[in-house]
């Protein structure tokens, strides 16, 4: 069957020769180039990315492409197709072609979920042994999907695709800070607490731009997030529930009451209350926004049953500050003043993201195995994670540390407080790397 190749020559330039990356829509329009966590690719195997939109999916790769052809793959065995402007059978049309002309190739199926039946294109890939790399924005079904593709390859080779965390940050804008890494349960600061002004005004940057890649870049070069990044960042988190066929107006209703929450606990009900739908419906939907990268619901830890207590209230946290940020702006707020008047409930949403990009794995290690919160009639702390069987607490006091008792082991992360067991929350964070199967 004939197909249209020529249609693929715009989105990979490198087919041309040297000199390709004036030409690439993504590399052509960066100023500075973001180090991110480098993954090994297995050949005949699939390699998965998800994670939201704007976060440097598409970008990273075109990175892969240039390391790719640097290590001697030929630039014609290697193809990018940006899936939502083909159809599955267009896509599979291409590679067919492809393979037949140039034999083994690395296949880049940037956004997959956009086709239709994308499961089915993985699963023909994975038998046909092709390398391949294909990114998600990560609505319900790539997770879903991707638990159905067992003994494809793609088994070790998923990863998340998040935006870059404090750490990342800080060590971009300034390259020598210490690499100092520690886990989230033995904090050791002492190596980073000289520098603890140098960190924490870079922490306060980072709240403004969220970790997004363009965001970062704008703010390096002015000191000013474009007003066009909000309104990318709206577009993004409605537009994953029209992807997913679900209404923008119920949408938006729900996401402007957690917004009025900032942090506070809620239940289901609650919010069916406040969005005039049913309960049901406002789970669908918390659903969807959290697989999109876009929220995390934590539920309250029953301590005594080593459980979930699903019928307690929840507390919903943004996975980026630039998001809550958006919609401030979005709901008619200006930026800076948001970010100044609601900084302890930024870092509290900021926290509990950051450790759970530290733990998480897809699949063996989800978000909903080992992260919560607790309380109880007279306290509650703001994250609680589960590991072997054990909890420990972390409560973000951005204020006067007030030390409280909990069933178990607790650190308090403070504006600028340090001790035995209370510690500035950008020096936490500065020290959290993500983990292996997070970009």
């Amino acid at each position: 069957m004939a197909v249209k190749i020529v249609k693929l020559v715009r989105h990979n330039p490198w087919w041309k020769g040297e000199g390709w990356e004036r030409e690439d829509p993504n590399l052509s329009r960066v100023r500075e180039i973001i180090p991110r966590k480098e993954i090994g690719i297995e050949e005949n195997s699939i390699t998965l990315l998800r994670g939201i939109r704007r976060a440097g999916k598409s970008f990273y790769l075109k990175i892969l492409v240039k390391k790719l052809i640097s290590e001697g793959v030929p630039a014609r065995r290697i193809v990018y197709i940006p899936c939502d402007r083909f159809t599955r059978k267009e896509v599979k049309g291409f590679i067919d072609e492809l393979k037949l002309r140039h034999g083994e190739l690395y296949v880049l199926l940037d956004e997959v979920t956009y086709l239709n039946g994308w499961r089915l294109l993985l699963k023909e890939l994975g038998e046909d042994r092709i390398t391949t790399i294909a990114t998600g924005s990560n609505p319900v079904e790539i997770k879903k999907e991707a638990e159905l593709l067992p003994g494809r390859g793609v088994e070790g080779n998923e990863y998340y695709f998040n935006p870059l965390n404090f750490r990342e940050f800080a060590r971009f804008m300034n390259p020598k800070l210490p690499a100092v890494a520690f886990r989230y349960d033995e904090p050791v600061v002492e190596d980073i607490f000289a520098w603890y002004e140098e960190i924490e005004g870079l922490f306060y940057d980072y709240l403004q731009t969220g970790g997004f890649p363009e965001a970062v870049l704008d703010f390096k070069a002015t000191k000013t997030i474009k007003e066009e990044r909000y309104e990318e960042i709206i577009r993004l988190v409605l537009g994953e529930i029209v992807k997913s066929g679900k209404s923008e107006e119920i949408a938006r209703e729900l996401l402007e009451a957690v917004f009025r929450l900032k942090g506070n606990r809620v239940d289901y009900v609650t919010l069916a209350r406040e969005t005039g739908v049913s309960h049901p419906t406002v789970r669908e939907y918390l659903a969807i926004l959290e697989s999109a990268r876009i929220i995390y619901t934590l539920e309250a830890w029953d301590v005594s049953r080593k459980r979930h207590a699903h019928r307690k209230e929840k507390k919903i946290v943004f996975q980026s500050p630039l998001i809550a940020t958006a919609f401030a702006v979005y709901l008619g707020e200006d930026p800076l003043e948001f970010v100044e008047g609601n900084v302890e409930w930024l870092v509290e949403n900021t926290v509990a993201s950051h450790v759970i990009w530290h733990l998480e794995k897809p699949i063996i290690r989800e978000k909903h195995t080992f992260a919560g919160f607790y309380y109880d009639s007279n306290k509650e702390c703001d994250l609680v994670i589960k590991e072997r069987g054990k909890f420990f607490g972390i409560e973000v006091k951005y204020g006067k540390v007030k030390r409280k008792t909990y069933p178990f082991p607790a650190i308090y992360l403070s504006k600028d407080e340090l001790g035995e067991d209370v510690i500035p929350v950008s020096l936490y964070l500065y020290g959290l790397e993500k983990s292996g199967r997070s970009i």
